[in-house]
């Protein structure tokens, strides 16, 4: 009986673990960008149902409350 053996190639442990931190950065990241982009749509719509609520006693609140849900995020 022959049992042919082939070798895989050799990656040095670091590689691969460099490797591995690289995919888990770039999906971490990608990850938090979702939750920032769902958290700011969020308040953007909390923001425009407070303004349609002020907008009868207090316009002027709720054309402020409109303006700021359209400049997005604080930097």
């Amino acid at each position: 009986m022959n049992t042919a053996v082939t070798s895989l190639p050799h990656q040095p442990a670091a590689s691969v673990d460099a490797g591995l931190a690289r995919w888990f950065g770039r999906v971490g990241a990608g990850v938090w960008r979702a939750l920032e982009a769902s958290g700011q749509a969020r308040a953007q719509r909390h923001l425009l149902a407070f303004a349609d609520q002020c907008e009868a006693l207090q316009p002027e609140l709720a054309k402020e409350l409109r303006a700021a849900s359209r400049a997005g995020p604080l930097a």
